[in-house]
């Protein structure tokens, strides 16, 4: 009963999150994005390393490139030192919210791209991803609400390594003009 109460109270915060959401939207690929923000569920190993693999084959592709890692610790405790920002289950209010400074920072942080790996729809990941004023957001279809530019589906059995060779193939498909930024959905 209190799960369902929680996602209630989630999905509206979700709204109204969106709601006072003012981006400016604009197509990007990975080359033509200068700062990349990713966020992940860093609960199991092998999506901690896929994900890290992931940022260091972006930063040896375009050495001037700023990509921004902001994982989620399905735990109490966070994993120790990592070589990202994190954020716990102690970092989440009762409605589902993140709080704490690795989000602020996030948040604040005007993406070129915003990648959501968020393949077991948690909470606080679909906050991030809502409230991030990023140019592009693409990411996996989840049952909350979302202004995702691009979603992309990927069956359950795949891991982080498949989502990015989606990603690649598709944003490939993108000429983002010079001139035009993509209108904002109604």
């Amino acid at each position: 009963m209190l799960d369902k109460l929680r996602a209630v109270f989630f999905s509206r915060l979700l709204r109204q999150t969106l709601a006072a959401q003012h981006r400016q939207r604009k197509a990007h690929t990975i080359g033509s994005a200068q700062s990349i923000g990713i966020l992940f569920d860093a609960s199991e190993e092998p999506d901690r390393r896929d994900v890290l693999e992931f940022e260091q084959k972006l930063k040896d592709m375009l050495p001037r490139k700023k990509v921004r890692l902001l994982g989620y610790v399905d735990s109490k405790h966070p994993l120790g030192q990592t070589l990202f920002a994190q954020f716990t289950q102690k970092e989440l209010r009762w409605n589902g919210k993140p709080f704490g400074e690795s989000i602020d920072t996030f948040v604040a942080e005007p993406f070129d791209l915003l990648l959501c790996l968020n393949k077991n729809e948690v909470p606080g990941l679909a906050w991030v991803a809502a409230a991030a004023p990023a140019s592009m957001k693409i990411g996996t279809p989840t049952a909350w609400p979302n202004d995702l530019d691009m979603m992309l589906e990927t069956p359950e059995d795949k891991g982080v390594q498949f989502f990015v060779d989606q990603l690649d193939h598709y944003l490939k498909k993108i000429i983002p003009s010079e001139t035009h930024a993509a209108t904002p959905a109604p």
